[in-house]
């Protein structure tokens, strides 16, 4: 699947794999390391073959899915980037269960390979986390309810965009803020969205 174009469709595994299918919480799965401990998994893939169900996104997208508790999350870029949303599938049928859109009007660079909001959101399996580049990261509980906002990060600029994914680790999400005119690692608590560090990169 080509998740640049406009027609990004997104392919879930036939129904009995789903039943016994780990959860996928963040960018590169729960180890951070790309694999998964799924056996029997189907080897071809077609639009059709292996295929549960496909939904249309409104529009391109770099973010991976993250998968947890039966619903699937991801990030989209919307208007070119002046709306900017996470989106939440069921993961046994496909239905959208809610949307929820920040709006950012401010101009941001990126490349023309790289569309906005292209980080992938992370789950610690009671919150989903996005950072939104510019626009700041905030947490949904899995019903969509905000749980808490940081609009004060700063911006991100860089002529290829941004990317970096936050990461849940305890009690906290750690995330890479930059490029831009401040560059740090930060460690939010996951439930109040309060810094526990940051430390400043050169």
């Amino acid at each position: 699947v080509n998740i640049l174009k406009l027609s990004l469709l997104l392919l879930l595994v036939a129904p009995t794999l789903l039943l016994k299918a780990d959860d996928w919480p963040t960018w590169r799965g729960a180890n951070g390391n790309g694999l998964s401990n799924e056996k029997n998994i189907p080897e071809n893939w077609s639009m059709e073959e292996n295929v549960t169900w496909k939904v249309k996104l409104p529009g391109p997208g770099n973010s991976s899915p993250v998968v947890a508790k039966g619903k699937i999350f991801v990030t989209q870029a919307i208007e070119n980037g002046k709306q900017r949303a996470l989106l939440c599938f069921d993961r046994r049928t496909g239905d959208k269960l809610w949307e929820r859109v920040t709006s950012f009007p401010d101009k941001e660079p990126t490349h023309k390979t790289n569309p906005f909001c292209s980080a992938s959101p992370a789950t610690n399996g009671k919150l989903v986390v996005v950072t939104l580049g510019s626009a700041g990261m905030i947490a949904y509980d899995f019903e969509g309810k905000e749980v808490w906002r940081r609009k004060d990060l700063g911006p991100e600029r860089h002529l290829w965009g941004t990317a970096s994914s936050p990461v849940p680790y305890g009690k906290t999400f750690i995330q890479y803020r930059g490029p831009g005119p401040l560059v740090f690692m930060l460690s939010l608590d996951a439930a109040t969205g309060e810094t526990v560090w940051k430390r400043d990169l050169p």
